[in-house]
């Protein structure tokens, strides 16, 4: 930048030199030439009024006959050299001037004695100015012509003189030219340089250096115009800037991976989905990686960039476990990036696969019941009605089947108001130690397993007693279905300003897959609860969320089961007054 403003500096005062040279050259020798052709003109007045003089008397002496005689008197009186020529263009006579020498200018005299003999007056003189020339007609043939030559040396010193003055004059002017556009040159290359500098810092991000400009012309509106721009330029980068982190943080809070990269498939942004569905620490100018074996995602990428690419989309599994979407969006006309989206489908396709079952499952589970109790109506209306006996036990059956429906109904409701947080419903003070028992007493263990309460009688909390009984009795029928000997013990308190519940067994236990999806809707580990839905505690997940507490889990297989709900703002009353 530097040398390229060095060259415009010396290359606009070059400029400037060339105008000053020019215009002085110019004015010097229209100077020079009107000082010459003043001195010039004045000399040859001069000559030519001596020299008519002398041509009429020596017309005079023509017409009476005489011979020029008196002509080197002449010549001496008016100072000039004559020369007299027939009308053949012969010399007649010839006198030489007052100061005795011949004057030469041979060129100049021919010149005029051609003009003259032709009949026109003629005059001339040398390039120096110090001879003059003046050629008169006479009217005799014998003295046809009069050529007088008068020598000036002043005349030639005074014509050199101006011509070396103004030559001085000329070249001083020029130098003060060239001088004086140097600085203004300097000048306006510093001017310039500024302007340049402040471009520069624009070009390179800098937008906070403002552009001072002191003068009003056309370089201060320049200036004022190049400030406007950087502070435009500033407010529109800081918009872009704050447009950019947010646009970063919502591409960092979605579900779906986001991945952009350039036509060289080296990554420009990458959020912490699309790190984890990609399995690296991929940062900004790490080359696109190719994580699975069965499908090239540089492959995908690299067809983004060609010219009728179009919205990409593809499917992808990794393995038997794990399915991808990804989707690309080719780059804009003038874009160098194209941006591909990724979305996990594990979950949506293991939730969809639930839900089938679960249809399956309710479908299957509805027709047993169904099947049993419309088998007993008809038995009964078949006469079974008037067999005591027969009677009890198939109502038994339909009372049985019905509870069965009933459960499951409430199961779905439950799961659906505590989903759409309609049983986000009053608190009330409640005392766990009754509802602790009450839920107890309603659990059918396997044989030989005892049901345990542990709870001060006082213990009461700021609760929603429905929604938690609800947790509760899920709870406590799943720990009573898996624990085929030992105990369940429930237990409730206090545990600084927080409320905690427990659900204890000695049964079967969970794996530690089983634990990752225990609480997800209609998920059933295998080897339990094979006659359920898969909703009991996603029904306990989801109604402890609407009281504001939260579950914590400890299991292992063969060591029973501990589900603890841990209640932050239940507000524990020590003791509550008994009515």
């Amino acid at each position: 930048m530097t040398r390229r403003f060095i060259g415009v500096r010396w290359w606009l005062g070059a400029a400037f030199a060339v105008v000053a040279a020019v215009s002085t050259a110019i004015v010097v020798s229209q100077f020079s030439t009107r000082s010459e052709n003043a001195f010039r003109g004045k000399a040859e007045d001069l000559a030519a009024a001596s020299a008519f003089d002398a041509a009429q008397q020596v017309d005079a002496w023509a017409r009476r006959g005489e011979r020029p005689s008196r002509l080197a008197q002449i010549a001496k009186q008016q100072n000039l050299e004559l020369h007299v020529y027939d009308a053949k263009g012969r010399r007649v006579a010839a006198a030489s001037p007052a100061s005795g020498g011949r004057i030469e200018a041979p060129q100049q005299e021919r010149e005029v004695l051609g003009k003259t003999l032709a009949g026109a007056r003629s005059k001339t003189s040398t390039p120096s100015g110090g001879v003059f020339v003046v050629g008169i007609p006479l009217r005799d043939p014998g003295v046809a012509a009069l050529v007088a030559l008068s020598a000036r040396p002043d005349v030639a010193n005074a014509i050199g003189i101006v011509s070396d003055q103004a030559l001085r004059a000329g070249v001083i002017a020029g130098l003060i030219g060239v001088l004086v556009g140097l600085v203004l040159a300097q000048l306006i290359a510093l001017r310039l340089r500024r302007l340049a500098a402040a471009a520069e810092a624009i070009a390179l991000g800098d937008f906070e250096t403002p552009l001072r400009y002191r003068f009003r012309d056309e370089f201060g509106a320049l200036a004022q115009s190049f400030e406007r721009m950087r502070r435009q330029v500033r407010r529109t980068f800081r918009q872009i800037e704050g447009d950019r982190d947010r646009l970063r943080l919502l591409l960092e809070r979605l579900h779906e991976g986001v991945v952009t990269v350039d036509q060289d498939l080296v990554v420009h942004f990458a959020n912490t989905e699309a790190r984890r569905l990609l399995g690296g620490r991929l940062a900004e100018g790490d080359a696109l990686p190719e994580p699975w074996e069965t499908f090239s995602l540089r492959t995908f990428a690299d067809r983004l960039f060609e010219a009728d690419a179009s919205l990409a989309q593809a499917h992808v599994r990794p393995d038997e476990e794990r399915a991808l979407a990804l989707v690309g969006i080719p780059s804009q006309p003038e874009g160098d990036t194209v941006m591909i989206v990724l979305e996990d489908l594990t979950e949506q396709e293991r939730r969809e696969l639930a839900e089938r079952e679960f249809v399956s499952n309710a479908a299957h589970e509805l027709r047993t019941p169904l099947t049993t109790i419309i088998g007993a109506v008809e038995v009964l209306q078949a006469g079974a009605k008037d067999d005591p006996v027969e009677r009890d036990r198939f109502l038994a059956h339909i009372e049985r089947e019905a509870a069965r429906l009933a459960r499951l109904a409430r199961a779905l409701l439950t799961l659906a108001r505590a989903h759409a947080g309609q049983e986000r419903a009053r608190r009330e003070s409640v005392r766990l130690a009754p509802l602790l028992h009450e839920v107890a007493d309603d659990l059918r263990p396997h044989d030989g397993v005892v049901v345990e309460v542990d709870c001060p009688p006082d213990l009461a909390a700021n609760v929603n007693r429905d929604l938690l009984e609800q947790a509760l009795r899920n709870l406590g029928e799943n720990a009573a279905k898996h624990t085929p000997e030992g105990r369940v013990a429930l237990r409730a308190y206090a545990a600084g300003t927080t409320l905690r519940v427990e659900v204890e067994d000695t049964g079967v236990g969970m794996t530690a897959d089983t634990q990752q999806h225990v609480f997800d809707r209609f998920f059933r580990g295998r080897g339990r609860d094979a006659e359920g839905f898969g909703l009991g505690l996603a029904i306990v997940r989801q109604v402890v969320r609407s009281i504001d507490g939260r579950i914590e889990l400890d299991s292992a297989p063969g060591k029973g089961t501990r589900v603890r709900i841990v209640l932050e703002r239940a507000r524990v009353r020590e003791e509550v007054p008994v009515a």
